[in-house]
C-alpha cells in the first residue's frame, strides 16, 4: 500500500469537533435548536401567517367588516348558474335572489323582483336603473303643444313627468313611465348603477326618493314614494308643498335626491314543478325544477359551476363577506389574546416572584389568595365578571365635553380585563416555584452579600434566569386565550356588533349550519389551526429553552 492511496488532511483542519464549534450566545444556541424542530418551525410558520393574514389581509380586499347587501345573502363559495344567454350566467340564491355573475365568477349585477305571482309560483325580475341627482329642485314644465298624453296618463307639470298605471301579468299594479318633459329634472341625474338606458320612458318606476332639508337645513329627512301608491298618488306626493312661509310663498317640499326603476329586460323564474312527482309534471319536464325565461329563451338546468371570486368564501346571512370578516376577526381574537396574554405576564411574574423570593407568611397568604380565586371554576369567573362589567360605563369631562373612556357594552375591553384579571395565577404559580429554586443559588446569596436591593435581585437575576419556562407558558396561554375569547362570544357574551371575532362568527353560522355549513367551517377552522400553530411553537421553545430536555 503507497502514500497514493492515503488523502492526507490539513493539519489547520485538524481539530476536533468540540474546538471547530463557533461559540454561540444563550438565546442563539436556543434558536439553533427551536430551527432542528421541524414541527416547532411549521407551528412559527403558521403563527406569522396567521398574524400577517389580520393585519395586511383586509387591505388587499374591497369590502369592510360590516358592509352589508341584502340581495347577496347566502352566496357560498361554490356557484350553480344558470345561463340564460351567451356569458350571461344567472345565480339563483336559497332566497330566490337572482345575481349576473360573468364567466370568471365575479358579481355582474343583481335583479329585483319586479312582481309576483304567488298563485302560480312565478317571480319577475329586472335590473336596475339607479340615478342620483344634487337635490334638484322641481320647477314649471308645462306639457308641449303638440304633446298628446294617453287619457289614463297623470302628468307634473311641476316635475315634467308623466305616470300611468298598467296591469302586471299577475294582475297587480304597476306604474310606467308615460312620458318625461325635455328639461324636465328626471334627465338631469347622473346614473349610478345598471345598463346604460337611452331613454327611461316605458320603464317600470320602483321607487323615487325626495330629500326634505327645508324646514330644518341640518337634517335630511329622506322619504321614499314607492310605486305601490298608483300614478295619481304618486304625483300628489311629489307635488307636496310647505305651509306657506312670510311672504306667503308656498315651497315644495322635497328636492329629488335618486330615483330607481326597473330595465326593460324581464327574467321570469317559474318554480311551479318544484315538489311535483316526476307523472306529475309535463312531457320533457320530468327532471325540471326550475325554469328561467329570458327574452324568449327557457332554461331548465344549471349549465356550470364555478368558484365565487367576489367572494372567495361566501356571503353570511347579511350579505357580508366571509372572507373579511374572518380577517377582521383574527385581528379581534389575536388582539385580544395578546394584551391579555401580556397583562397575565405582568401581574403573574410580579406576584410570583415576589411570593417566592420572600417565602414564609408572605408565601403563605398570596398563594391562598390565589388558591380561592382557582377555587372558582376560570370559564363561570369570567362570565360573571364580562356580566357585571357590561353595565358600568366610565365617562370624563374634557375641555368641557363628556368623553367615554370605559364603555363595558363594547366587549371588547371587557373581555381583556375579565381575562387579564383571572388568568395569571397560572403564571404566578409557575414563577414562584421558579424563584424558590433560584434563590438560594451562590449568584443570587453573592448578590445580597454585597448589598443588592431585593427588587434588583428579583429583577435583574431571578426572572431573567426563570425566562425560559415563563417564554414556554406564555406561548401555551395564547391559544388558549383565543380559545376562551371565542368561546365568550360563542355563547353571546364577547365582543359586541358589528364586530367580528372568530367566536361571534361561529355563533352567527348556527342558524343554516346544515345549509350554510362554510360559514361555521371557516372560522372554526381558523380557530383550529391558530391553536394548533401555537402548541406546535411552544412544544418546540420547551425543548429549545429547558436543558433537561435539549438534544444536540
Amino acid at each position: 500500500m503507497s502514500k497514493k492511496d492515503f488523502r492526507f488532511v490539513k493539519k489547520e483542519s485538524n481539530l476536533d469537533l468540540e474546538q471547530a464549534r463557533v461559540s454561540l450566545t444563550y438565546w442563539q444556541d436556543v434558536w439553533r435548536r427551536l430551527k432542528k424542530n421541524k414541527m416547532a418551525m411549521f407551528g412559527l410558520l403558521i403563527v406569522a401567517s396567521i398574524v400577517l393574514f389580520a393585519i395586511f389581509g383586509p387591505l388587499f380586499t374591497d369590502f369592510d367588516y360590516k358592509d352589508q347587501e341584502l340581495l347577496l345573502r347566502n352566496l357560498p363559495p361554490k356557484l350553480e348558474v344558470y345561463e340564460v344567454e351567451d356569458n350571461v350566467f344567472i345565480h339563483r340564491t336559497e332566497a330566490y335572489n337572482l345575481i349576473e355573475f360573468n364567466e370568471e365568477g365575479y358579481v355582474v349585477d343583481l335583479l329585483e323582483q319586479v312582481t309576483i305571482d304567488e298563485a302560480n309560483k312565478i317571480y319577475y325580475y329586472s335590473y336596475i336603473k339607479e340615478f342620483e341627482y344634487l337635490l334638484v329642485e322641481g320647477g314649471a314644465f308645462p306639457l308641449p303643444a303638440g304633446v298628446t298624453l294617453d287619457a289614463e296618463a297623470f302628468y307634473s307639470e311641476v316635475w315634467g313627468i308623466a305616470l300611468i298605471n298598467v296591469l302586471a301579468d299577475d294582475g297587480d299594479n304597476q306604474v310606467i313611465i308615460h312620458y318625461v318633459h325635455p328639461n324636465s329634472p328626471f334627465l338631469s341625474g347622473n346614473q349610478t348603477n345598471g345598463t346604460v338606458a337611452d331613454t327611461i320612458e316605458g320603464l317600470v318606476v320602483d321607487q323615487f326618493v325626495f330629500t326634505d332639508d327645508i324646514s330644518n337645513p341640518d337634517l335630511a329627512d329622506n322619504y321614499t314614494i314607492k310605486s305601490d301608491r298608483t300614478a295619481l298618488f304618486m304625483i300628489l306626493d311629489m307635488e307636496k308643498t310647505l305651509p306657506p312661509n312670510t311672504e306667503g310663498i308656498r315651497v315644495l317640499k322635497g328636492k329629488l335626491s335618486h330615483i330607481k326603476i326597473f330595465s326593460e329586460d324581464i327574467l321570469i323564474l317559474d318554480f311551479g314543478l318544484r315538489g311535483l312527482d316526476s307523472s306529475e309534471k309535463p312531457e320533457g319536464y320530468e327532471d325540471v325544477e326550475y325554469i328561467i325565461t329570458y327574452k324568449g329563451k327557457e332554461t331548465t338546468k344549471i349549465t356550470d359551476t364555478f368558484s365565487n371570486k367576489t367572494y372567495p368564501w361566501g356571503t353570511d346571512f347579511l350579505g357580508r363577506d366571509v372572507l373579511t370578516r374572518v380577517m377582521y376577526g383574527a385581528r379581534i381574537s389575536l388582539l385580544v389574546a395578546l394584551i391579555a396574554t401580556l397583562v397575565n405576564f405582568l401581574i403573574g411574574i410580579t406576584y410570583g416572584s415576589i411570593s417566592g423570593f420572600f417565602g414564609g407568611s408572605v408565601d403563605n397568604i398570596m398563594m391562598r389568595i390565589v388558591d380561592i380565586i382557582n377555587s372558582i371554576p376560570l370559564v363561570l369567573y369570567v362570565i360573571l365578571l364580562m356580566v357585571v362589567l357590561r353595565e358600568f360605563v366610565i365617562d370624563v369631562e374634557i375641555f368641557g365635553k363628556n368623553r367615554v373612556i370605559f364603555n363595558g357594552a363594547d366587549g371588547f375591553t371587557t373581555i381583556i380585563i375579565a381575562l387579564g384579571s383571572v388568568y395569571w395565577t397560572g403564571m404566578a404559580r409557575l414563577v414562584r416555584g421558579q424563584v424558590l429554586s433560584l434563590k438560594e443559588q451562590e449568584y443570587v446569596l453573592a448578590a445580597r452579600t454585597i448589598g443588592v436591593s431585593n427588587r434588583k435581585i428579583i429583577y435583574r437575576h431571578l426572572i431573567p434566569n426563570a425566562l425560559g419556562p415563563i417564554i414556554v407558558s406564555m406561548t401555551m396561554m395564547i391559544p388558549s386565550a383565543v380559545f376562551t375569547e371565542a368561546f365568550l362570544s360563542f355563547i353571546g357574551i364577547g365582543v359586541s356588533a358589528p364586530q367580528a371575532s372568530w367566536g361571534t362568527l361561529a355563533n352567527e353560522a348556527l342558524g343554516g349550519i346544515t345549509r350554510y355549513t362554510y360559514q361555521l367551517v371557516y372560522p372554526s377552522l381558523a380557530i383550529a389551526i391558530t391553536m394548533l400553530g401555537f402548541n406546535f411553537l411552544g412544544d418546540g421553545l420547551r425543548d429549545a429553552l429547558d436543558p433537561r430536555l435539549r438534544k444536540g
